[in-house]
């Protein structure tokens, strides 16, 4: 399983916003003001561009925020059925491919010392 950093906007319950940290296949972390239990069972959509991704999960953990400070809270959720379209949002924005950070060290240019 492989967590992207992604900031999506997502509608829990059809009115409570919130925006995740990062996302899976098998779930997201996100953040909002208000706080869900643990067990909490949820449903909603992640909006990406044009398209909205209906889910259902469950409260995996939550961190309460502070509203009078402007500390959001943070939850994370596990998805309870399979997000359709998700992972092929998730694959489409990946980051180009990095070059390996090390390389062969090569011979030229090198004194041979006698």
């Amino acid at each position: 399983m492989i967590r992207r950093r992604r900031r999506l906007p997502v509608t829990l319950g059809g009115r409570l916003p919130a925006v995740t940290a990062e996302v899976s296949e098998m779930g997201f972390s996100a953040e909002m003001m208000q706080v869900f239990l643990p067990g909490s069972k949820v449903h909603g959509t992640i909006n990406c561009g044009e398209r909205e991704l209906p889910f259902r999960g469950v409260v995996s953990w939550a961190e309460p925020g502070h509203p009078h400070l402007s500390i959001t809270s943070r939850f994370g959720v596990r998805f309870t059925s399979e997000v359709e379209g998700l992972s092929e949002l998730l694959d489409r924005n990946l980051p180009p491919s990095r070059p390996p950070l090390l390389r062969p060290r090569t011979c030229r240019g090198l004194r041979s010392r006698g």
